[in-house]
């Protein structure tokens, strides 16, 4: 069966689908990546948004009946695909290959930490206690263990925290519960799919295992499809780093106090040595107070008493590993907790005197929290020994990949150079539906009074929109002060990011009809708002990357040190992309109308603000505030 019996004229998707719509658009994708299959190659794919990417790629993956894991972006769009696309696929296919979902294991429970946190002072807590019931109650009943499963409990809640397992607290093959254990069950059933779906953050967590030859959790796959690939260097630099923060230190002491509890008169040969690491994360804390949010390890230890406090830090961990060392034969616990330790200790040694020129060292630092990161500076290398040593089929596909319509910078930053790149507009009328407009009448986006200035300039335009209005900012700062700004002025309902859960806030926003959402960050990708529900986007600043972020400086150097233009080749490419996504929000169906509202000029005045217009959709533009009234009527 061919990919335009399936998906074409007279197609059996056209027969038994309700709505569907034969787009040539799609039939491109689809035999494209069937091709791509069939030759055991590599496609990058940029489809926009209504091509109906998911069935173009999955139709080829079931008709060749190879082994194949589908990666996306987020759990949401994982369990999405699991299980409403691919059933709805496989029954107008009439094929019943077998598909699993799998997720990372903190996402599973474990009943050994369960048990330890029942007998524990965690059990007496009264802000742990009630949640821990409900799980202890629920341990009976499931058989996945899957935390989504449990809808009286958040999955953010911090009892999650005390039940899951992970890679380092993992008891393995010793655990009392291994014979039950639910991530195991999990990755068992995955093993033998014909379809296993998971999302970016597992796939990358077990390529990095990969990289370090430890054991696989994915089974070996003939075809590899990874969509929203936009988030590929992202979430591969994270599971190409190593990090060290006071949650795992605590995690730690928290264990090992635990499981010395449980051996006759191990606790009091450690009990000094766990008191004098308690005290150097205390001493941290106060001495991190006064620091800056984020910043470079080497900033951070140009200050004499900051280095001196991480020396303490290390001498602790290297009393508690001496204390563990004589006792760690006596409980698989214990030797887990030795072994952690003897970790910790090493990457902070390394943090002190023995980093690598390939990296960057950096830190974050929230109240009582801080963090440690070691990031590759350039992920290329690792993804491309891991996809050569893999020997799959990839597929890559994005609404939001291409940069003035190539490819290049994707390539060169993942080191898919070889691959074959397919560019596909979307099908939906943009020209005669959509409108830019760029008021020429605000300050410059660098001008101390730029952010009042815009909110004032668009607040006629938001009660004039009939439908509801998306505000996204650069800035959680710039955010909070339209929030401030909009709250008395506003005749409609205003939902603000961080004024409750990001689901809450979209469920209601859509309710409303007519809201006006103010988002930065998250909000600019994967939200999914169609008709008149949603019919204005208005952006504040082009969104060039914080030049203050630490990991993005040490890139720049990088460009800079290899003859490189770090602007042209790394900044601007990574802003067209953030605006593309942000734009996204705005057309989600064919009969959708709306207005995108630019509210920085150096789009327009700038000579790369061409690169930006070039890589949106065509859209008719304006910078006449009269205009855009007149096309509020017709919307």
């Amino acid at each position: 069966m061919s990919v335009v019996d399936i998906l074409g004229e007279g197609g059996v998707f056209a027969e038994k689908l309700d709505g569907f719509t034969v787009r040539d658009v799609q039939l491109l994708l689809a035999d494209k990546i069937l091709e791509t299959i069939e030759s055991n190659g590599t496609l990058i794919a940029e489809a926009g948004t209504g091509t109906g990417k998911t069935f173009a790629y999955l139709v080829p993956a079931i008709v060749k009946g190879k082994k194949t894991i589908v990666s996306t972006g987020t759990k949401n769009l994982q369990e999405q695909l699991f299980y409403r696309d691919l059933p709805k696929v496989l029954k107008i296919m009439g094929l019943k290959p077998k598909i699993r979902l799998l997720k990372g294991r903190s996402n599973y429970l474990c009943h050994h930490r369960l048990y330890n946190a029942l007998h524990s002072r965690m059990a007496h807590n009264p802000d742990l206690a009630i949640p821990l019931q409900l799980i202890e109650k629920w341990s009976h009943k499931t058989n996945v263990g899957d935390k989504a499963e449990l809808e009286d409990v958040a999955e953010n809640d911090l009892i999650w925290r005390h039940v899951t397992s992970t890679a380092e607290n993992c008891l393995g093959s010793e655990c009392p519960s291994y014979t039950d254990c639910l991530v195991m069950k999990a990755r068992r059933k995955a093993m033998d799919a014909d379809i296993l779906v998971v999302n970016h953050h597992l796939l990358f967590a077990d390529m990095s295992l990969k990289q370090d030859g430890f054991g696989e959790l994915l089974p070996e796959a003939e075809v590899i499809i990874l969509d929203e690939a936009h988030q590929v260097p992202e979430i591969a630099s994270k599971f190409f780093s190593q990090s060290l923060s006071s949650y795992q230190c605590q995690d730690l002491l928290n264990d090992a106090a635990k499981e010395a509890g449980e051996v006759t008169g191990a606790y009091a040969a450690i009990s000094k040595q766990h008191q004098w690491v308690e005290q150097a994360l205390r001493d941290i804390y106060l001495q991190f107070s006064s620091i800056a949010d984020s910043d470079t390890l080497q900033k951070l230890l140009e200050k004499e008493s900051n280095t001196e406090h991480l020396e303490l830090l290390k001498q602790a961990f290297a009393d508690l590993s001496e204390a563990l060392k004589p006792i760690a034969t006596q409980s698989k616990g214990l030797e887990s907790c030795f072994i952690r330790t003897e970790g910790l200790l090493v990457f902070i040694e390394e943090l002190l005197s023995k980093t690598k020129p390939d990296f960057i060292y950096w830190y974050e630092n929230r109240n009582k929290f801080f963090i440690f990161h070691k990031t590759p500076i350039d992920i290329s290398d690792p993804l491309t020994k891991f996809r050569q040593a893999n020997k799959a089929a990839w597929i890559l596909t994005s609404a939001t990949l291409a940069v003035n319509k190539s490819f290049v910078h994707y390539q060169n930053e993942t080191g898919f150079i070889d691959s074959e790149t397919l560019l596909l507009d979307s099908p939906f009328d943009y020209e005669n539906n959509a409108l830019i407009y760029v008021p020429g009448d605000v300050p410059d986006a660098n001008d101390y009074e730029f952010n009042q200035a815009i909110c004032e300039h668009v607040l006629p335009l938001i009660e004039q929109t009939k439908g509801g209005v998306f505000f996204l900012f650069t800035s959680h700062k710039a955010l909070n002060n339209a929030a401030i700004f909009f709250h008395d002025k506003l005749k409609k309902p205003l939902f603000v990011q961080g004024q409750g859960s990001r689901h809450q806030i979209l469920a209601d926003f859509r309710d409303s009809g007519n809201g006006v959402l103010l988002g930065a960050a998250s909000f600019w990708e994967g939200v999914d708002v169609a008709g008149d529900n949603l019919s204005c986007v208005i952006i504040d600043k082009l969104p060039f990357a914080h030049p203050d972020d630490p990991v993005l400086q040490a890139r720049i150097n990088k460009i800079v040190e290899n003859g490189g233009n770090s602007f042209f080749d790394y900044q601007l490419p990574k802003a067209i992309i953030a605006l593309k996504q942000g734009a996204g929000r705005l057309i989600r169906s064919e009969s959708d109308r709306g207005i995108l509202v630019i509210c920085d000029k150096r789009i327009m005045t700038k000579a790369y603000g061409r690169q930006f217009i070039n890589s949106l959709p065509k859209m008719r533009k304006t910078n006449r505030k009269d205009k855009v009234f007149d096309s509020f009527a017709k919307i």
